[in-house]
C-alpha cells in the first residue's frame, strides 16, 4: 500500500485577520508552535508518506512562498490554482493526474492549517483509513468525536459500524452547521461527529463517484493531459475557468454510497478563529492567553496576540487583541465570527485595501 498525500492550502484564513494576509494567509503562520501550519502538516507525515509522494494544492499567486515553506516537496507537485473553485475541482484533477498509480494507491486530502496530535495516533489511522478504502473501494472520512455544542462546524452522522467494535461506520447523513440547541444534541446523542475535512480513497473511485454526481468536473477533466509538466499546462487555467464552484462535500460525499466515517482518536481543531487560540494549558491564572510581548494588568479572559512590539493591556476582559506591524484588531470574544465582516469592508475600500 502507497499513500499519496495531497495538502490542501489555497485558503486565506480571512478570520485570523488582522495577521493573516492575502500574501501570508494562515497556513503559512506559526500558530502553533514555531513552524507554519503547513510545515507541522508536512511534518505529520514523515515516516508514512515519501516525499516523493506529496502534493500541495494552492493559489498561484502563493505558490513561491509554498515552496519556500515546503522544501523537501518538488515544485512540480506545488500547483498553483488559476483561481478558487472550492474543493471539488480541485481533488478531481489530482484525481485524474494519479489514476495510473497503480492499484495498491490511496490518496489522503488533508487541510495545511489544522491542529491534529498526537502525530503518531493520527499516523496510524491515516494507515487503516487508506487500507479501508483501498479493500472497501470506499472514500473514507474522518469524524471527530465533539468535545462542545460546536456551532461552527459541519456534523457527520453515522451508521451502523462496517464490523462489531471497528471505529468505521457507515455515513447516514452529513448536516450543516446548526444552531446551538441541535449541537447540544448532537454532543448528547452521540451518533454525531465534527467534519474534519480529511478524504482518503482510491482516486479511480473518486473518478467515478464525481462522473456519477457532479459529471460537469470529469467532462473538463478529459480535455486535461495526464502526464508531463502538470503545474505549467495551459490547460490548467481552461479546466479552472470553466470548472464549477463546489466543494467535494456537496459534489460528492453527501450523495455517494460509498462514503465511511472513521471515528477519530487524535485530537483535532480546524483553528477557525482566534477563540480557538484559547486552551487549558495555554491560560494563565487569570484566563489570559499572550502569544508575543504583552503585558496584561487586571485582565481576564483576554487572548493577546503580538506579531512584532507590545500589548499593554488595563482591566480587560471577554477581549482578543492582535497588534501587527500596521493593524491592531480589538473585539470582542462574543463577535469574532464577525471578522470576517471587517475584511468585505476593507474589500470595498479602495484607500483601506492595502491592509489586507
Amino acid at each position: 500500500m502507497r499513500i499519496v498525500a495531497v495538502i490542501l492550502a489555497g485558503g486565506r484564513g480571512e478570520r485570523f485577520w488582522p495577521l493573516s494576509r492575502r500574501s501570508r494567509p494562515k497556513q503559512f503562520l506559526p500558530l502553533v508552535g514555531d513552524r507554519s501550519m503547513l510545515g507541522g502538516t508536512l511534518e505529520r507525515l514523515d515516516g508514512l508518506v515519501d516525499p516523493r509522494d506529496r502534493w500541495i494544492l494552492t493559489a498561484s499567486d502563493l505558490k513561491k512562498e509554498a515552496e519556500r515553506l515546503a522544501p523537501g516537496v518538488s515544485p512540480s507537485r506545488i500547483i498553483g490554482e488559476p483561481v478558487g473553485k472550492n474543493t471539488a475541482p480541485a481533488i478531481g484533477l489530482v484525481s485524474w493526474w494519479l489514476q495510473d498509480e497503480g492499484k495498491d494507491v490511496a490518496v489522503a486530502v488533508l487541510p495545511s492549517d489544522h491542529r491534529v496530535e498526537p502525530a503518531s495516533r493520527f499516523q496510524k489511522e491515516l494507515r487503516q483509513a487508506a487500507q479501508v478504502a483501498l479493500t472497501r473501494q470506499a472514500i473514507v472520512t474522518f469524524g471527530v468525536p465533539p468535545t462542545r455544542p460546536e456551532t461552527g462546524y459541519g456534523y457527520i452522522e453515522q451508521g451502523d459500524a462496517l464490523e462489531p467494535g471497528s471505529p468505521f461506520h457507515f455515513v447516514r447523513a452529513f448536516r450543516e452547521k446548526p444552531d446551538a440547541a441541535t449541537a447540544e444534541g448532537y454532543l448528547a446523542g452521540g451518533r454525531h461527529l465534527w467534519n474534519a475535512g480529511m478524504f482518503v480513497f482510491p482516486p479511480s473511485v473518486m473518478l467515478r463517484e464525481l462522473e456519477a454526481h457532479e459529471p460537469r468536473i470529469t467532462d473538463l477533466l478529459a480535455r486535461v493531459p495526464r502526464h508531463g509538466d502538470l503545474s505549467a499546462l495551459a490547460a490548467l487555467e481552461q479546466y479552472y475557468e470553466k470548472a464549477p464552484s463546489v466543494s467535494i462535500d456537496y459534489a460528492v460525499m453527501e450523495r455517494s454510497e460509498r462514503a465511511i466515517v472513521a471515528r477519530a482518536e487524535f485530537a483535532w481543531d480546524d483553528l477557525g478563529s482566534w477563540e480557538s487560540m484559547d486552551s487549558k494549558d495555554a491560560r494563565d491564572g487569570s484566563g489570559n492567553v499572550v502569544r508575543g510581548e504583552a503585558v496584561l494588568q487586571g485582565c481576564e479572559n483576554v487572548i493577546a496576540y503580538a506579531d512584532g512590539g507590545l500589548i499593554a493591556g488595563v482591566g480587560l476582559e471577554d477581549l482578543v487583541v492582535v497588534r501587527t506591524g500596521d493593524v491592531t484588531l480589538v473585539c470582542h470574544r462574543a463577535h469574532l465570527q464577525q471578522i470576517r465582516g471587517i475584511v468585505e469592508r476593507l474589500k470595498s475600500r479602495k484607500d483601506l485595501g492595502g491592509y489586507l
